[in-house]
């Protein structure tokens, strides 16, 4: 379904943000300039808005999907230098994935419910991003999960 939508979000916004900005060079598609302005505005929301559809859907390997694949990322890193720790409770696996999540841009944070049942360095929903909108967005979709 996003498949279709977001395309056809993106199309429509590119073509009402567009016809807003010709009637600035006196290319008129609308008959007044509350239309026009509207128009812009309009477009500029829609375009907007197709970019946060696709960003936050299963698609995309931003926000929560890319940070589950960060976690396995360095999960592997820290399994492939210690591997005598690997099947063990291990602080040090667990320190070093942390700080590897850290590299990422990524703070522990173990206040989410599904941290809480399971306070391991290698759940995803143990980290937010570091950076503003990445964080609300992140924070946005954990509680929709």
């Amino acid at each position: 379904m996003i498949a279709f939508v977001a395309p056809a979000t993106l199309v429509l916004g590119a073509g009402l943000f567009a016809a807003g900005v010709l009637s600035f060079l006196d290319i008129h598609f609308f008959k007044t300039r509350l239309a026009e302005r509207a128009a812009l505005a309009g477009g500029l929301a829609l375009i907007l808005l197709a970019e946060l559809v696709f960003a936050s859907s299963d698609m995309s390997m931003r926000f929560l999907n890319g940070q589950r694949s960060d976690v396995l990322e360095c999960r592997l890193d820290a399994e492939t230098a210690l591997p005598d720790e690997r099947h063990k409770d291990s602080p040090v696996m667990q320190n070093r994935i942390v700080e590897c999540m850290k590299g990422f841009g990524y703070e522990w944070t173990p206040n989410h419910a599904r941290c809480k049942e399971a306070a391991v360095a290698s759940n995803p929903f143990c980290y937010l991003p570091t950076r503003g909108f990445d964080r609300v967005v992140t924070e946005l979709l954990m509680m929709l999960e």
